[in-house]
């Protein structure tokens, strides 16, 4: 058995952080026993995300009530900016060491802890840091305290099995629906104009018509996986989806600020278009009257940091991020938990919930990514942001049947 306080009993303590719990207070045990077995004077978890902001903190082997410390905020613009842990002087201390926690598609919080005096931190104390907040952050009992937490393969993986599926569903509900809207066609002439019967037959195609639409969505998720080289350009897409939106919603106004020359991306037109429709169609559906639906595009490149902010597989490098806003309502936060954990939710009575499925299996097959937070204060509604790799450095399209991934809280 491990010394406690050395590095071999906070290695041996990492399995536990796999502890299957939905109750909070599993957290707050797992940071007292962590603590314990690193030996530290104290430790915590901070994190801030939709709702009230999460503050843990042990201290002296035990949980209590405490403010967040005060370097929480620098420590987190450092740690986004790249470096793996950071350090701080603290009276009575040899330092307090915070490192990232950032959920996958969620804001980033941090793990900290501090060790007394005349015990200092080394390369090896620090570098362990870094890997306890990388497991902390795919931990089963960390949805118990900052809502459910996504494996971005996991999720990939149960949509392409749904996928399979959808598409030859859809192919056996295409031709029935061939059928019934060949016979009601043919029907219609034998009938008198006006008259009942043909008032019904009408309606049977239209359903028909109706369903038709619906096997179109399964035909997209079954084929969001596929991934060709032609690169897409993010302009006309947007202004494409603009035109069919304007005859849907005429009561909601789209404005656009993209950067002029946009680089193409390397997302082909067919599944860019089906991306941005389906984000563009939400913003309009969640705005009143007179609201408005703010599109932005432009370059950027992306930190380590930043990739793990969205939900996907997007990684260090350059992207053309894509923002889609709606002054709508906004989402609930009991809605927000259930996106993509329940991978068909839908609060919309005629829909089945495809559209943010068959988006996210396009991003994340192309190496892309996304994310969804509510509109900065004053504002109200929620913002969409996708990045999409630059079709001049595209990397490597995910291969069917290549991914493996454990399962965390989705």
């Amino acid at each position: 058995m491990s010394t406690p306080g050395t590095l071999s009993a906070a290695l041996a303590f990492v399995p536990n952080w796999w502890q299957e719990s939905a109750d909070p207070a599993a957290f707050d045990a797992l940071l007292v026993n962590w603590a314990r077995a690193c030996g530290w004077r104290a430790c915590g978890f901070v994190w801030s995300g939709e709702g009230p902001p999460v503050v843990k903190t042990v201290q002296a082997g035990a949980p209590l009530e405490l403010p967040a410390p005060p370097e929480v905020p620098d420590a987190l613009r450092r740690l986004k900016s790249g470096e793996a842990t950071v350090a701080y002087s603290l009276p009575g201390t040899t330092g307090r060491v915070f490192a990232a926690v950032q959920p996958a598609g969620r804001p980033a919080g941090v793990l900290w802890a501090e060790k007394a005096a005349g015990n200092p931190w080394t390369d090896s104390d620090r570098a362990y840091m870094a890997l306890a907040a990388k497991t902390v952050e795919r931990a089963p009992t960390l949805s118990a305290v900052v809502g459910p937490v996504l494996d971005p393969d996991r999720l990939y993986q149960r949509l392409g099995d749904v996928a399979v599926i959808a598409g030859r569903m859809a192919h056996d509900f295409d031709n029935l629906l061939q059928g019934i809207i060949g016979f009601s066609d043919l029907t219609l002439p034998l009938l008198q104009p006006g008259s009942q019967p043909a008032n019904f037959v009408t309606e049977i195609g239209k359903v028909g018509q109706r369903g038709i639409q619906f096997t179109q969505q399964l035909h997209h998720l079954s084929r969001s996986g596929q991934v060709k080289p032609s690169p897409g350009a993010v302009a006309l897409a947007v202004t494409k989806e603009e035109t069919r939106l304007k005859l849907v919603a005429p009561g909601v106004r789209i404005e656009k600020d993209l950067v002029p020359n946009l680089p193409p991306v390397a997302v082909e037109t067919g599944p860019l278009q089906i991306v941005l429709g389906h984000l563009m169609e939400n913003a309009v559906e969640a705005c009143p009257a007179g609201g408005v639906v703010r599109v932005a595009a432009r370059p950027v490149e992306l930190s380590d940091a930043d990739s793990r902010g969205y939900l996907g597989r997007a990684a260090v490098g350059g992207y053309l991020q894509i923002t889609v806003s709606d002054t709508g309502p906004g989402i609930k936060p009991e809605v927000r938990r259930r996106l993509f954990v329940e991978p068909f939710f839908t609060t919309k009575v005629r829909h089945r919930g495809l559209g943010l499925a068959i988006a996210y299996r396009v991003l994340c097959s192309h190496r892309g990514g996304i994310q969804i937070e509510s509109v900065p204060a004053p504002g109200t509604g929620t913002q969409v942001r996708v990045v999409l790799p630059l079709a001049a450095v595209r990397p490597p399209a995910v291969a069917p049947g290549t991914i493996t991934a454990t399962a965390v809280g989705g």
